[in-house]
């Protein structure tokens, strides 16, 4: 019991460091873009009662800078019937949470996975949150299978999350500017 505890407290006194040299160098001071691909048919999340939302967009985002923030996009609500709802823009106000997850694209070395939640605003005055999650495994196998493919929305009190991994998403790192 004495062992394993001594174990545990030298990988942490061994690790600590590196926590604290990985934050220093990590996401908080990194830029990207994040991108919805327009695909045909457009990319759509489903609602419990069966209505839809279509969404495409990009923007901009500087991890640990909340409100330092581009973009928007495209969106279009439909019953469960299929007929619209609504459609118009949308702009987001706030980067809510970023996380880098494991994946690579071969030959696209600016290419991330992760998963984005932004505040946005829609166009007829509602509220909501853009979930944006790339997993990168259209380049093979790179990114643990708990990670989706897709977006995910909320339009004020409805949230549209079924069919999750429904179309292309990605996160461009963006190069700091040289001084």
């Amino acid at each position: 019991m004495l062992i394993g505890f001594r174990r545990f407290l030298a990988t942490v006194i061994c690790l600590l460091p590196m926590v604290f040299v990985s934050t220093a160098m990590g996401e908080e001071d990194k830029a990207f873009q994040w991108i919805v691909f327009s695909d045909t048919p457009p990319q759509s999340a489903m609602a419990t009662d069966g209505s839809t939302m279509f969404i495409e967009g990009t923007g901009t985002f500087v991890v640990g800078e909340a409100e330092q923030v581009t973009g928007g996009g495209t969106w279009a609500t439909f019953d469960a019937s299929g007929a619209a709802t609504g459609s118009g823009h949308f702009r987001v106000t706030e980067l809510v949470k970023f996380n880098l997850a494991p994946g690579s694209a071969p030959g696209h070395p600016t290419f991330n996975a992760g998963l984005a939640f932004l505040r946005i605003t829609y166009d007829d005055g509602s509220k909501g949150v853009l979930v944006v999650s790339c997993s990168l495994n259209f380049f093979g196998p790179t990114t643990p299978p708990s990670v989706p493919e897709g977006f995910s929305a909320s339009k004020e009190y409805v949230d549209y999350w079924k069919g999750f991994i429904n179309g292309d998403t990605v996160f461009v790192a963006i190069p700091e500017k040289q001084d």
